[in-house]
Order: C-alpha cells, then structure tokens, then sequence
C-alpha cells in the first residue's frame, strides 16, 4: 500500500489566498529586516492583540483589518514589520 503525504490541516495551500489577501513578493520585502507576517487566530480579539504586541515591539505597518472566510473556524491578518526599528515602546 502507497501512502501519499497530504499537506497538514494547517498549510492546505495558500493561506494568503485564501484568505483574501495578495500575494507576498520581492517588492514587500525588498530591504533586510522586512518581514511580512500573516497571523492566524480563533478570533478577532485574539488576531488584534498579536498586531498590537508587534507594533510595541517593531516598527510595523499597525493593525490591519481581520479576515474571516466563510466555512473557515479562525481569523487572519497581515502586518508589515521592520524588524530592525523599534516600535513605539523602543528607545
């Protein structure tokens, strides 16, 4: 018997996709230090505080809007962070 791997619950594809959201490319994250970072949580409350957190620590693009696909038990973000700059609590 042949078993094929399947990709786990967590990573069916595209999460940026289906949730809605562009696609990452060269252009987000073009300087050393720029991450992208889609967050996924079982709510928005959850989603918003991760985005506030970050912001505290990091320079980020702040809180984006939260997404929730139809069918779908968890809600997603995308932030932007420069990781090389303090946030507003930095020095």
């Amino acid at each position: 018997m042949r078993v094929e791997p399947r990709p786990s619950a967590n990573r069916r594809g595209s999460t940026a996709a289906a949730a809605g959201m562009k696609p990452v490319d060269e252009q987000h994250i073009a300087e050393p230090g720029l991450v992208v970072l889609d967050i996924t949580g079982g709510d928005e409350d959850t989603v918003q505080a991760v985005m506030a957190a970050l912001e505290e620590r990091w320079a980020t693009s702040g809180t984006s809007p939260v997404r929730r696909e139809p069918g779908e038990p968890a809600v997603r973000a995308r932030i932007y962070a420069d990781v090389l700059r303090p946030g507003r609590d930095g020095p």
